[in-house]
């Protein structure tokens, strides 16, 4: 006898745009179809970019008879732990050498967020409302985490500059002190999804406005040594806020630069005022951790702790990551002057080919131009015009160019988005919907 299922009111779950977009692109039969919204860094044969010491290293602890297959501790692998650590902060940082920074190994950049946005809406009860601040243009999963996480008041901050095709720092600057104060301030460096980088003189007025507001910083460090080809350089603003006195998360991903996509490799680092604060704080986000995932993968976790505790392998990793960044940038400077000459009536293109310092871009289109370089032309980018450098190529390029240009000069998809649209309210406390 058939009975109806208990699940029978369950709604369909709506995918992202950017998962429809991958999802029509795997679909599209035409030969001309391109994908430049992969998350992943690309080599010459459009395959995810490995460096040679990390394949080295793989294929080691693949065949060492030795190998331990126990369950890592639910924190993760503790020289995973001490290496991420000293990665991001460098190994003469105060924080460490005063025994007040560690991590949780977690399941990619995704997990550090997670159990970070868990223990912070369980304990970060300095206001009625915690309240997030996010910057617009970035991820809508950070929005998706933090909520999912129980943090619901969202407050935008704008971060992209339409005219400049670069930060906007004043408007940043002046959403962050209309936030709340004690509010956590979620700060995307390294590659970011637009390119722009702010300086350093940029991230010390951020740091000012949110030291006179009590704000908590909650950094996202995405494969350092690819935004601008040296690691210290990437992780300046992370340490730069442990010189000011911050306690901080920062959510860690070692992706694109150890190339290991699938093993997700993460690390929430944790930075607090005292040894006694830390361990406190450690030991929540564990009972979290064992309550999400129980224990962390541990091969990708292994590797990547080898090639930074090994002085010859960590070497040779730098070089790989300076050289594929040089490539990278000579890539870019080609293709940004091939744009310029193709497409000189759009100046917006152009700038902002000079701005960009990123392996990920932002091109500053509509919705409507992004549905129609997919549908008409194949070409598919992420919902934002968010697009991956390194997908671009000699057998692509001049097709891409000239579907933006059609794209870009169609009298309908003219308009770029507005994100003074979103920004928010001139009331205290008030704020519009992200």
């Amino acid at each position: 006898m058939t009975t109806l299922s208990v699940f029978l009111d369950v709604p369909k779950s709506i995918k992202d745009k950017d998962q429809q977009q991958e999802e029509a692109y795997h679909k599209d039969r035409d030969r001309r179809k391109i994908f430049l919204g992969h998350r992943a860094l690309l080599s010459e044969d459009g395959q995810p970019w490995v460096p040679l010491p990390v394949k080295k290293v793989y294929l080691q602890t693949v065949n060492d008879p030795t190998r331990n297959y126990e369950h890592l501790p639910v924190a993760g692998a503790p020289e995973f732990i001490r290496g991420a650590t000293e990665f991001a902060l460098g190994k003469n940082s105060k924080a460490i050498l005063q025994n007040r920074a560690s991590g949780v190994q977690t399941p990619g950049a995704t997990g550090a967020f997670r159990i970070g946005a868990e223990f912070l809406n369980r304990w970060y009860n300095i206001n009625k409302e915690t309240s997030v601040c996010l910057a617009l243009l970035a991820h809508d999963r950070y929005r998706w985490i933090f909520e999912a996480a129980g943090l619901t008041h969202i407050y935008p901050y704008r971060f992209w500059d339409n005219k400049t095709m670069g930060l906007a720092l004043p408007d940043m600057l002046e959403d962050l002190e209309r936030s709340p104060d004690f509010s956590i301030v979620l700060l995307p460096t390294s590659c970011n999804p637009t390119g722009i980088q702010p300086q350093s003189s940029d991230w010390k007025q951020i740091a000012d406005v949110m030291k006179r507001k009590s704000m908590f910083p909650f950094f996202h460090l995405k494969d350092q040594g690819l935004a601008s080809g040296d690691v210290d350089t990437d992780a300046w603003p992370v340490r730069y806020f442990i010189s000011e006195d911050f306690e901080l998360f920062c959510a860690q991903s070692f992706s694109a630069s150890f190339g290991l996509y699938g093993e997700r490799i993460g690390n929430l680092l944790i930075v607090m005022k005292s040894n006694e604060v830390l361990i406190s704080v450690r030991s929540q986000l564990e009972s979290l951790a064992r309550e999400i995932w129980s224990t962390p993968p541990c091969f990708g976790s292994r590797v990547v702790a080898t090639v930074l505790r090994n002085p010859l392998l960590y070497v040779e990793w730098h070089q790989s990551i300076q050289a594929l960044w040089c490539s990278i940038n000579t890539n870019k400077n080609q293709i940004g002057a091939i744009v310029r000459n193709k497409l000189r009536s759009n100046v917006i293109i152009g700038l902002f080919y000079n701005n960009c310092i990123s392996l990920m871009f932002f091109l500053p289109m509509t919705v409507n131009q992004v549905d129609f370089l997919a549908k008409k032309k194949h070409v598919y980018l992420s919902e934002h015009g968010q697009m991956n450098i390194s997908g671009l190529n000699a057998n692509n390029l001049d097709y891409v160019t000239r579907s933006i240009h059609e794209v870009t000069m169609n009298d309908n998809c003219m308009q770029l988005p507005d994100v003074k649209q979103c920004r928010i309210s001139q009331n205290e406390g008030k704020k519009d919907n992200y």
